[in-house]
């Protein structure tokens, strides 16, 4: 039988303890283990003491101590496990908390402590389920949810995190961390109208989260929503005023609204805050570049460069600069600078096209521009460069023809503006786009609203032999149609349903409007009508041009091309769906 001390005298050793005053709280229980050699708690407490000083061999001992007069003793089995884990024993801590959890299954403290062990042994999915366990029996364990949601994040575990968080939300349904945490994970994963929703249940717990105004705007953003964007950067610093990334995701949302001089503040506002973030002076630099005032932009350049040597972005921003003053030696060196930090950068890669180009020289420009399309073939930029760079270099040495005529000039314009084409519409392409997963338009940066879905722009990417077949017809009426080989830029479907309609827009690039390439005067846009819809209705989906203003009513089977820098909107109201497929393209 164990003799216990008076349990006064342990709690005034815990008090000690816990007041921080250990070297106290040690002497005591040393001073009553001589009176009571067999009482186990004692031993344990000695042990907790000598592992609080970092005396971990000595805590070793106590706690052995206390298993060899007591083995059934979970907590000191627990407490062993802590201190062989932090000597790096961690294969003999997980024994060690293994027993603990047989003698005591409802432990919360070893599951977690068994899960960080089995994490560092890389036994991931078992570490996962181990948190989930510990938050099962205590919904409150914050140190439980903390590290299951360090090793979700450290190894991107995103569908795994999706259910962890679910779970525990299911036990506690107002455990805010847990909305927070759920939310970041459906933006990691794209899913953002879920991960709005997820902010809004934390923001509805605590209206003061701070961090998750600040998500919440960033979210709205990735959804071209930039006003509601930066209303929530703006929500978040009421709250936190300090909070330099919300500053800085503000500045960049004002910037997008070409509010400038108001960005400009909030990027000063961070350097304020935090004066050694080399991107925050990136991003002052290239506001400063917006509004012209190139000594300034210069200089946030310099001092991003200096912070984060190795920063491509800037390298490429600060060859802009060289460029603006007439530098252009010093362009073509930060511009290769970046590209060497940066072998994929397609920017820069194009930005140093571009002054080859102005500089005519013609084969330095087309050796950038090959080159870069061979390390990112996927970049869109670079590829269309490549088309047009090598279509230009054919046309002028008359390599290749079309019927047996040369190349056309390739500012071709449309013999008709719109130009009106025609062609049959296959049943089997217009369901190949309803079984198609698609995007609702609504919610993103498309200039589609209200009842509107459809693909990103890509949609000719997809595998289907009937969109294939439909790319290689489409190609082939276009090149007949303007007697100009062409360049595919964008491929997209859109399905308008009653309340649809597309915002007044057009289809020019920031690389269109180059003066050094002139690729506006190349580029197309085309509609192609599977559907009108109802058009019985007070908004049958006329399709109104600017510049001059002309409304087109479509007909099924319509193909309308018209130049892509022509503004062009749509409203529609009926009550079936009108489908059409979109392409941008350029004249080679």
């Amino acid at each position: 039988m164990h003799q216990e001390p008076p349990e006064e005298k342990i709690n005034s050793i815990i008090k000690l303890f816990t007041n921080g005053q250990v070297q106290d709280a040690l002497k005591s229980a040393e001073s009553l283990i001589e009176d009571y050699p067999n009482a186990a708690l004692l031993q344990n407490i000695s042990g907790a003491c000598y592992a609080s000083k970092g005396l971990l061999d000595d805590a070793v001992i106590h706690y052995k101590s206390a298993l060899a007069i007591k083995p059934d003793y979970a907590e000191a089995n627990n407490n062993l496990g802590i201190t062989l884990h932090k000597l790096g024993k961690v294969e003999e801590a997980v024994v060690t908390y293994k027993k603990a959890l047989t003698l005591k299954p409802s432990y919360a403290e070893a599951q977690n402590n068994l899960g960080n062990a089995l994490k560092d042994l890389g036994q991931l999915d078992e570490a996962i389920k181990l948190y989930g366990q510990a938050l099962a029996i205590n919904p409150d364990f914050t140190d439980a949810f903390d590290n299951l949601v360090i090793v979700l994040k450290e190894f991107n575990q995103i569908e795994i995190a999706l259910e962890s968080y679910n779970k525990i939300i299911a036990i506690k349904p107002n455990f805010v961390e847990a909305h927070y945490n759920l939310g970041s994970t459906h933006q990691a994963f794209g899913q953002l109208d879920e991960a709005v929703k997820s902010y809004e249940k934390a923001i509805a717990i605590k209206p003061d989260y701070a961090e998750a105004h600040n998500n919440i705007g960033i979210v709205y953003k990735k959804l071209g929503k930039i006003g509601d964007a930066v209303k929530s950067y703006e929500r978040s610093l009421d709250i936190n005023p300090d909070f330099a990334e919300a500053h800085n995701n503000l500045g960049n949302a004002l910037k997008e609204l070409n509010q400038f001089d108001e960005s400009v503040n909030c990027f000063k506002k961070v350097l304020t805050i935090r004066p050694d973030l080399a991107e925050t002076h990136n991003n002052l630099g290239m506001t400063l570049l917006e509004l012209e005032n190139f000594e300034q932009a210069e200089s946030s350049f310099t001092d991003a460069i200096k912070l984060k040597p190795n920063y491509a972005d800037a390298h490429n921003n600060m060859g802009m600069i060289h460029k603006e003053f007439g530098r252009i030696e010093e362009a073509i060196e930060s511009f290769n600078t970046a590209i060497t930090l940066k072998p994929e950068y397609a920017v820069a890669h194009t930005n140093l096209c571009t002054i080859h180009y102005a500089n005519q020289d013609f084969y330095s420009a087309l050796e950038v521009i090959k080159k870069a399309h061979a390390k990112n073939p996927e970049a869109k930029s670079i590829k269309l460069l490549f088309e047009v760079l090598k279509a230009r270099k054919a046309y002028q040495s008359n390599e290749i023809s079309i019927d047996n005529e040369k190349i056309p000039n390739p500012d071709i314009r449309l013999s008709s503006n719109p130009l009106i084409l025609n062609r049959k519409v296959e049943s089997e392409l217009v369901d190949t786009l309803y079984e198609m997963k698609a995007i609702d338009l609504n919610n993103s940066k498309d200039p589609s609203y209200g009842n509107a879905k459809g693909s990103g722009y890509d949609l000719f990417e997809n595998d289907q032999p009937i969109l294939e077949n439909f790319k290689q017809d489409i190609n082939k009426i276009i090149k007949e149609a303007i007697k100009s080989d062409i360049y595919i830029f964008d491929s997209f479907y859109t399905i308008l349903g009653a309340g649809g309609g597309v915002n007044p827009h057009d289809h020019i690039t920031a690389l269109d409007k180059e003066p050094t390439f002139n690729l506006a005067n190349q580029a197309f846009s085309l509609v192609y009508y599977l559907s009108t819809g109802d058009q019985d209705c007070s908004e049958p989906g006329i399709l109104k041009l600017y510049n001059p203003v002309q409304n087109v009513l479509p007909y099924k089977g319509m193909i309308i091309i018209f130049p892509s820098d022509r503004y062009h909107s749509v409203i529609y109201n009926g009550k079936k769906d009108r489908v059409i497929i979109g392409i941008n393209f350029y004249t080679l």
